[in-house]
């Protein structure tokens, strides 16, 4: 239910003249309504985010998958021979 709008007069010192004021109710005040187009926006945009996120995965794995292979060799060290110890004369 609407409220009837309050006015309020009151004098200002720093201009010498009166000055007329309207009290208006909190929703009134508002520029904007939050409703379902913004709920509908921020939804959609949350949607995209997720795909775009879902398609850099999918896309980042393929280049990964693809690029030169590592064998097992390549990842192991080679640890120096030891010394053989056999028929050697001093």
């Amino acid at each position: 239910m609407p409220r009837k709008l309050e006015t309020h007069t009151h004098w200002e010192n720093s201009d010498q003249r009166l000055h007329e004021e309207k009290e208006l109710p909190a929703t009134e005040a508002k520029q904007g309504h939050m409703g379902r187009r913004v709920l509908a926006v921020l939804l959609v945009a949350l949607a995209l985010t997720a795909v775009v996120w879902a398609l850099v995965e999918l896309w980042g794995s393929y280049e990964a998958s693809h690029t030169a292979p590592v064998t097992a060799t390549e990842n192991q060290t080679t640890a120096p021979k030891p010394p053989v110890q056999g028929n050697s004369q001093p």
